[in-house]
C-alpha cells in the first residue's frame, strides 16, 4: 500500500469485465478481446521497458521473455500437477492439458513463480523448478469485509455445516453426501449447505440423495460475495472434503471468521491451519464420524473378546 500511489498500472482484463466507475488515477484498464489473450504479451512487451514489472495472473507464463522483471502467479495446481482429471468433461480435460503444456514449455519465461501455498511450492520443487524462483505469498481477504461479519455476536442456528465450493470432481461432494446419508440412517440428521450450480448432473444426484433419505440439504448457487460472508455467519462449521487444492480460500476465510472448520487430513489444509476435526476425504465414513465427534456424539466401538468368549460365539452362531 506504500508504494500504491507512486507506481503506475496498465492493467490488462477480459473484455466482459466492468470497470468501475470510480478508479484511482494511477490505473489504466485495457480490455482484451478472447481471441487475442495468448498474444497480449506481445503488446506488454512493446509498452515496458527495462525498469518496470509484469505480474501475469494467468497460471500460464508469456510465450517470450520480456525485457523487465516477470512474476507468474500460479494459482491452479492441476496445470503444474499430474492430478487425474476423471469426472472432467471432454473440454475441461482438453484445456488443462493444453494449459500444462504450455507452462512447462514457457517455465523460463518468468523470473518469479508466486504460490499460496508450501505444498503448491512442494510440487513446482519436484518439478525441477529452482527454489530461489519459489516465491510462496498467501493472500486474505479484506479485513473489513471478515470484520462486517461481527459473527461472534450473532445468533447461530445449531449443527449447521457449510460447504463453500464449485461442483469441480476434485471438491468432492459425493463422498460428502455419502457421509450424509450414513448418518441418517443413525438417525442423525446436521444441516448441510452447497454453494453448486444446478445445471449439472451432481444438481441431481444430491437432490435424489435428499428425497430417499430425508437429508437436510440447502443448495445455493450463484451467490454473490456478501452473500457467501453472510453464510460463514449464520454457519456452526465449515466442512471441506476437497481432495486436491492450490490454496483452499473458504479455509482462509472460515478461519479469519474464528468458524471451526472439519477437512481432509491433507498437506494443503495444514499449509494454511489446524482443523478441530479431520478426516480421510475418499472414507464416508471417516467424514460421518468426525461430524459425530464434533457434534459430541458417542460412537459404539468394536468390541473386542477374550479367545474363549471368540469361541462360544462362533458356537453359537
Amino acid at each position: 500500500a506504500k508504494y500504491f500511489h507512486a507506481i503506475n498500472f496498465i492493467i490488462f482484463i477480459d473484455s466482459r469485465f466492468v470497470i468501475p466507475d470510480s478508479i484511482h488515477e494511477n490505473i489504466v484498464f485495457n480490455k482484451v478481446r478472447k481471441h487475442k489473450r495468448f498474444i497480449v504479451c506481445f503488446v506488454i512487451e512493446r509498452k515496458t521497458t527495462i525498469d518496470d514489472i509484469v505480474l501475469y495472473l494467468t497460471n500460464i507464463p508469456p510465450i517470450i521473455k520480456h525485457k523487465c522483471k516477470t512474476i507468474l502467479v500460479q494459482s491452479n495446481r492441476f496445470v503444474i500437477d499430474n492430478y487425474t482429471l476423471s469426472g472432467s468433461t471432454v473440454k475441461t480435460k482438453l484445456r488443462i492439458n493444453a494449459e500444462r503444456l504450455l507452462f512447462w514449455i514457457n517455465k523460463n519465461n518468468t523470473d518469479y513463480i508466486i504460490v499460496q501455498s508450501e505444498s503448491m511450492s512442494s510440487v513446482l520443487l519436484k518439478k525441477g523448478i529452482l527454489k530461489d524462483k519459489i516465491k510462496v505469498i498467501a493472500c486474505k481477504s479484506k479485513e473489513d469485509d471478515v470484520k462486517s461479519l461481527n459473527i461472534n455476536n450473532c445468533h447461530k442456528p445449531s449443527n449447521v455445516f457449510l460447504y463453500v465450493s464449485s461442483d469441480d470432481p476434485h471438491k468432492n461432494h459425493k463422498t460428502l453426501i455419502e457421509a450424509w446419508c450414513l448418518l441418517s440412517k443413525e438417525g442423525i440428521f446436521p444441516k448441510l449447505i452447497l454453494t453448486i450450480g444446478k445445471t449439472s448432473n451432481l444438481y441431481e444426484l444430491i437432490v435424489s440423495s435428499i428425497n430417499e433419505f430425508k437429508l437436510d440439504i440447502d443448495i445455493k448457487p450463484n451467490l454473490q460475495r456478501n452473500e457467501i460472508l453472510d453464510l460463514y455467519k449464520h454457519s456452526t462449521a465449515l466442512i471441506y472434503p476437497s481432495l486436491f487444492e492450490s490454496y483452499g480460500l473458504p479455509l482462509v476465510e472460515a478461519g479469519q471468521c474464528k468458524l471451526p472448520i472439519l477437512a481432509s487430513e491433507l498437506d494443503y489444509v495444514r499449509d494454511i491451519l489446524d482443523p478441530v476435526e479431520t478426516f480421510d476425504p475418499k472414507s464416508a465414513k471417516s467424514i460421518a464420524r468426525s461430524l459425530k465427534r464434533f457434534l459430541k456424539i458417542k460412537e459404539e466401538k468394536t468390541k473386542i473378546v477374550e479367545a474363549n468368549d471368540f469361541i462360544n460365539s462362533v458356537i453359537d452362531l
